[in-house]
């Protein structure tokens, strides 16, 4: 497998590792198995010369989290069902961000160097079900490839 795979891969298996999440997909699934669900998909990569024998590359990966926030979810009373949405994303992003953080090279994994601390945004995501509060961590990947 390539590089892109094999660092998806480790990604996934980081975050699977983690009991506060149903499922964790390698692609975005429209509707989700359970919550809270997460989807780990590539955004892009930079490639650069680093010396003669070796390029640097930086792999992209969107890492999408969603908690429902609709119907299903339960809260302490119905007017908080949100709230313990909001609380819960909070959570999740930082279980997932110390998953990663506390491995920055991803066990060795295909020549990574090191994973550059995450960049986080929240917002929400409309599915079939109703609403689901949603954070997307951005994740690069250094690695050097030899060429």
């Amino acid at each position: 497998m390539g590089a892109f795979i094999d660092i998806k891969k480790e990604i996934i298996n980081k975050l699977s590792a983690l009991p506060d999440f149903n499922k964790v997909y390698s692609f975005e699934k429209l509707n989700p198995a359970g919550f809270p669900a997460v989807f780990v998909t590539a955004t892009g990569v930079d490639n650069e010369f680093f010396t003669n024998a070796e390029n640097q590359r930086v792999y992209g990966y969107r890492v999408l989290i969603l908690m429902q926030g609709g119907q299903g979810l339960v809260g302490d009373a119905p007017d908080n069902v949100m709230d313990t949405a909001e609380k819960a994303i909070q959570d999740l992003t930082d279980r997932a961000i110390d998953a990663i953080d506390s491995d920055y090279t991803l066990s060795g994994a295909v020549e990574v160097v090191f994973v550059e601390a995450a960049i986080g945004n929240f917002g929400y995501v409309e599915y079939e079900g109703g609403w689901a509060r949603s954070a997307e961590i951005i994740l690069k990947v250094h690695s050097i490839f030899t060429v």
